[in-house]
């Protein structure tokens, strides 16, 4: 199970790079926001041989990944390879995130945590000889047991916390209504007659079924519904955000396609581990676990991953006191978190970039400004939705400022992030270079761009 999964997760990374390779290999004029201040002064230049780096580890670990999942075993000089693609994985994309907030994807977020779960271990006890006179390991019960379990509260978490950032009324009037209406237009449902009341209380069922298909699946006797109703779950996700739907970018339909393939090597393994329990009294995770007690625990590697799932498991409840960002609590299409809109004088829109230009639009009412969609310009820069943070958000508006030279011919809208049971906002308009800096040093982490 865990050589499929560490093949599906490279092979998935690598069609999400190719997808967004313009955010990695800083082939965008999107301006790259980093983590720290510190880190502005680093070049761009740096980024295509980060990514670079990391497409060729992804590379060399599906082959072996692949090679390993064909023989069902892998000699020891392999596993040491395999091991050392994890750990420059997990540096290489740390590099780039921490050099643009923009890299921190939800996909690529997800592949790092999955990193220290889907770990190789070997131990001296588990080689064997084959005839060539190589050593060769096979997977051990309690490493299968404890990977699968693992993956299993992960996924779990997702889908409880990205149902807890949907049960919001800014997300039952907007967003949920539009993926309600995507569905039912697939589906040949008529919403010709629904009132405001109808669309809310159809959007509610959206984060009630992530809800009830998170918790079932921390549950042996609910488990295999639960993956079966995952299935079901993001079956009808690609259907609202495909070309059938609202049409988004190809990584939200990826991301969705990883989660199907995961979930069912999960359930064909749950089976397994069942069936191979029924064979002698007990359920296979319990025996696996009964006659491996104190062997898994007892190494530092173990309590490392596991340290490292209780903490990507219960960080996303810091999201409420402002101490996580949006997309590392999985609150993927959320509505709720603040924003900075951003507006440009007409008599000064001449002074944008060319590639900008297209994303200016006139207000309803003139006042003699014009909005600027930096939302439509990151994703038909990078293929990606623009970072759901305030801060980079006003990184990007500070870097456009600057380049265009607009001084004080540039305006934002900064709006809170909206009460969760009325979906109202706070906001505040800031005019000018000079009054965006001092908003940006409100900011605990860094909004100035590279």
């Amino acid at each position: 199970m865990r050589n499929q999964l560490r093949l599906l997760r490279d092979v998935s990374a690598l069609i999400l790079i190719a997808c967004t390779w313009r955010l990695w290999f800083a082939a965008s004029d999107i301006p790259a926001v980093p983590f720290f201040k510190f880190l502005s002064a680093v070049p761009r230049m740096v980024d295509p041989v980060l990514s670079g780096l990391l497409v060729a580890v992804l590379l060399v670990d599906a082959f072996l990944a692949a090679e390993r999942c064909l023989r069902g075993g892998a000699f020891v000089r392999s596993l040491r390879i395999e091991q050392g693609c994890d750990l420059l994985f997990v540096v290489m994309a740390i590099c780039l995130i921490l050099l643009n907030q923009h890299c921190l994807q939800p996909w690529m977020y997800h592949f790092l945590i999955l990193a220290p779960l889907l770990w190789l271990k070997f131990s001296k006890s588990e080689l064997t000889v084959e005839e060539a006179g190589r050593d060769k390991t096979l997977e051990s019960a309690q490493d299968q047991t404890f990977a699968r379990t693992s993956i299993l509260w992960l996924t779990s978490s997702v889908y409880i916390w990205s149902a807890w950032s949907k049960i919001d009324a800014s997300f039952l009037q907007t967003h949920g209504p539009k993926f309600v209406g995507a569905i039912c237009d697939a589906v040949g449902i008529s919403t010709r007659f629904w009132t405001d009341r109808t669309w809310q209380v159809a959007a509610s069922f959206l984060p009630a079924g992530e809800l009830l298909v998170g918790v079932a699946m921390l549950f042996r006797r609910s488990r295999s519904f639960a993956l079966w109703c995952s299935l079901a779950m993001h079956l009808l996700l690609i259907v609202a955000v495909g070309p059938w739907g609202l049409n988004h970018r190809a990584g939200v339909l990826l991301w969705n396609g990883f989660f199907i393939v995961q979930n069912i090597v999960l359930l064909r393994t749950f089976h397994d581990a069942v069936a191979a329990g029924a064979s002698t009294g007990l359920p296979g995770s319990e025996n696996c676990l009964k006659r491996t007690a104190g062997q898994a625990g007892s190494g530092t590697q173990f309590r490392l991953s596991v340290a490292l799932l209780a903490g990507a498991v219960l960080l996303p409840a810091l999201r409420s006191v402002g101490c996580c960002d949006t997309w590392p609590a999985w609150a993927v299409y959320a509505s709720s978190p603040a924003r900075v809109l951003m507006q440009v004088r007409e008599d000064s829109v001449e002074q944008l970039p060319e590639s900008l230009q297209q994303f200016v639009e006139p207000r309803p009412f003139n006042d003699g400004w014009s909005w600027l969609r930096i939302d439509l310009w990151s994703l038909a820069a990078t293929g990606t939705p623009i970072y759901p943070e305030d801060r980079f958000q006003l990184g990007v508006a500070r870097a456009v400022a600057h380049e265009a030279n607009l001084r004080d011919d540039i305006r934002i809208i900064h709006e809170e992030e909206s009460d969760r049971w009325t979906g109202n906002r706070e906001h505040s308009e800031i005019v000018g270079e000079s009054a965006m800096d001092e908003v940006a040093k409100r900011f605990l982490l860094n909004s100035l761009p590279r």
